[in-house]
């Protein structure tokens, strides 16, 4: 009796530990539920087309092309699995194997995800014939885009491979191995060009073919493909001004001030789209290697330059409005505006004269401009702050010193100083105008970026108001009207006509004159921004950078342009005839300036940019050189004739 009684409770415990295991098994792992249903049916992801984009005249820029991609259960891969054979059939290493499964595996070990991405049509009809084999992966029909164009990664963008961050922000639509974009308008308009994703379930055999639908198609549900975009772009004019930027640096902006459409935004050096495209990712490296000319770094949003003289529109047009001078003040400039022994030279030839604002303006009179800025600082002569900080409101107005908030997935705020910050600078009551005397002239600590450099010409275009500059157009054929609400700056809008007359003047007396078009009535500035590298006390000088800003017609404004060259020197000289060649092209849609033209296209600043690296090379040796000379190290001592030695083989002075 008692033997059968251990007998009762031995089978008791047994028949409880297998209870125990399928009730695991049912409510903890969906291995087997997952094998079952995966060997007889398929759920298929079917990712939507991303929408088209168009440019404001119906130009198809980007569309899709269809690809395959491998996915994986990993829970239901075989541990028996033969990697060498399997890694044969798909052409990868073993180490790609391993590396893209854990990554899998680290997602999830129920849930499919990208095992191997973007697959040939012709490559993916030979390993679907051998995908039976290896159970728990598959396939997925996705498309890639394709760019029509080979440059303008600034505008366009592209997209990249989803992170964690992504997942976990929008966990109900991406999963690894989606993709996103990551810059450009493919990232601002992500969720309109990205679509919905659709399931469909198919049933197959043992062998994994195909042989029907599950349920009727009762449990799919399609895709629905994203919204096609038509940007303010207009191509044509895009490609123009890449073409004339070829071998050198810097930004070209142009805006319909009417409206705040942009119609051409080039960034120099810029890269091609189709490099992030399925086979081409592995080139990506060398373009991120590449800090010397940065191609994916937007100079027309990103980078923050001294405005130099173009800066003086604003100077004048801030005294104006403080009542600090009129349209009648003279000053006489002595070939420049001297303070104790230092001086900011004037290059204008009109000295020993007074001249009015008009003139000031068209041979771009750096003494003038000083003597304006000073009375602007010197409002308040017992509050110097106070008239720093009015200025600065009044400046602040036009777009400068904040963001656009606008549809630009890149930009910079850059930098209008107030008195605050100078009295953090320098102390409180310890600085006067003279100390930043430099700002007159666009100089000083003032930063801009092409962009709001264009939104300022199209201030001055438009008498006082501006339009968000942005680069949306249409979604799905639709007119958006987000930014059709005009914003008013500080200004009288009767002060602009005298700022206006004399930027006509540029062009007929001043410094715009040997590249003026004799059919199109331009008004315009330039710039001459000074460069230069400095550590400690020690200041190296660079080749300006050249900066011109115009709108035309004078009468009927259709067009705001900036322009700005890195290393190009005086104004007048690159960036001036570059920005008059665009409002031509696009006011007559042809040249007729041939020889400009040609000049232009042909000027290469490759040779200049060389020199620009060795002399930061230069700082960069002079900085270690400090470093070392300044260490009691014995052993760094001994590099110390190294140093110098590099200094003196490497650099060209």
């Amino acid at each position: 009796m008692k033997k059968l009684y251990k007998f009762y409770i031995l089978l008791s415990i047994t028949a409880f530990i297998f209870i125990i295991r399928l009730f695991y098994l049912q409510l903890y792992t969906h291995k087997y539920k997952l094998n079952a249903l995966m060997t007889t049916v398929k759920k298929e992801i079917i990712i939507p087309d991303r929408g088209f984009i168009f440019d404001r005249n119906g130009k198809l820029l980007v569309f899709n092309r269809p690809v395959y991609e491998l996915v994986v259960i990993p829970i239901l891969v075989e541990k028996n699995l033969n990697i060498s054979e399997f890694c044969n059939i798909l052409e990868i290493s073993k180490k790609t194997f391993y590396d893209n499964f854990k990554k899998a595996n680290s997602y999830s070990k129920y849930l499919p995800s990208i095992f191997l991405p973007i697959i040939s049509k012709e490559k993916f009809a030979y390993i679907q014939e051998k995908l039976y084999k290896y159970k728990g992966f598959d396939w997925v029909k996705r498309s890639i885009r394709n760019y029509k164009v080979n440059h303008s990664i600034n505008v366009l963008g592209y997209l990249g491979e989803v992170n964690k961050k992504d997942i976990n922000k929008n966990s109900n639509y991406y999963k690894i191995g989606d993709y996103i974009g990551w810059t450009g308008v493919e990232k601002t308009y992500e969720n309109i060009l990205r679509g919905k994703k659709g399931v469909t379930y198919l049933i197959r055999d043992r062998n994994g073919c195909i042989i029907g639908n599950y349920n009727n198609k009762k449990n799919d549900f399609k895709a629905i493909n994203g919204n096609d975009i038509t940007l303010t772009i207009d191509w044509e004019l895009q490609d123009y001004a890449k073409n004339l930027m070829y071998d050198k640096r810097g930004g070209i902006v142009a805006i319909n001030p009417k409206n705040g459409e942009i119609l051409t935004m080039v960034s120099s050096p810029n890269s091609d789209p189709n490099l992030f495209v399925g086979e081409n990712r592995d080139k990506i490296s060398n373009i991120m290697k590449n800090t010397i000319d940065n191609p994916l770094f937007d100079r027309c949003t990103q980078a923050l330059y001294p405005p130099a003289s173009s800066f003086k529109l604003i100077i004048e047009l801030s005294a104006l409005q403080m009542g600090v001078v009129n349209n009648k003040t003279l000053f006489t400039c002595h070939n420049g505006f001297r303070y104790g022994n230092k001086i900011i030279r004037c290059r204008s030839k009109i000295h020993g004269v007074p001249i009015g604002l008009d003139t000031a303006i068209a041979v771009s009179c750096n003494n003038y401009f000083a003597r304006v800025y000073k009375k602007i600082i010197e409002k308040y002569p017992k509050n110097l702050s106070k008239g720093v900080n009015e200025w600065s409101k009044i400046v602040k107005s036009f777009g400068f010193g904040n963001y656009f908030f606008n549809d630009l997935s890149t930009g910079e705020k850059g930098l209008i100083p107030t008195g605050n910050y100078y009295n953090k600078r320098y102390g409180n009551k310890k600085w006067n105008s003279m100390t930043i005397i430099s700002n007159s002239i666009g100089q000083g600590e003032i930063n801009v970026t092409p962009l709001q450099l264009a939104n300022l010409v199209s201030v001055i275009s438009n008498k006082g108001i501006y339009y968000t500059p942005h680069i949306i157009k249409k979604i799905k054929n639709k007119l958006v009207n987000n930014y059709n609400k005009p914003h008013k700056v500080k200004v009288n809008k009767k002060y602009f006509n005298f700022i206006i007359r004399g930027m006509e003047k540029v062009f007929s007396i001043g410094t715009g004159k040997s590249f003026k078009h004799k059919n199109i009535n331009m008004a315009g500035k330039t710039g001459t921004s000074q460069n230069f590298i400095q550590f400690r006390k020690k200041t190296m000088s660079l080749p300006d950078h050249s900066i011109f800003i115009l709108f035309a017609p004078v009468k009927n404004p259709k067009i705001a342009i900036s322009v700005v060259i890195e290393n190009g020197g005086y104004g007048s000289h690159i960036a001036g005839p570059i920005a008059s060649l665009i409002a031509e092209k696009y006011i007559n849609k042809n040249i007729n300036r041939e020889n400009l033209e040609k000049k232009i296209m042909n000027y290469r600043l490759n040779n200049i940019y060389f020199f620009v690296e060795k002399k930061k090379k230069f700082m960069i040796n002079y900085k270690k050189f400090i470093f070392i000379k300044n260490n009691k190290n014995k052993k760094l001592q001994k590099i110390y004739y190294y140093i110098i030695t590099s200094i003196n083989n490497n650099i060209l002075l």
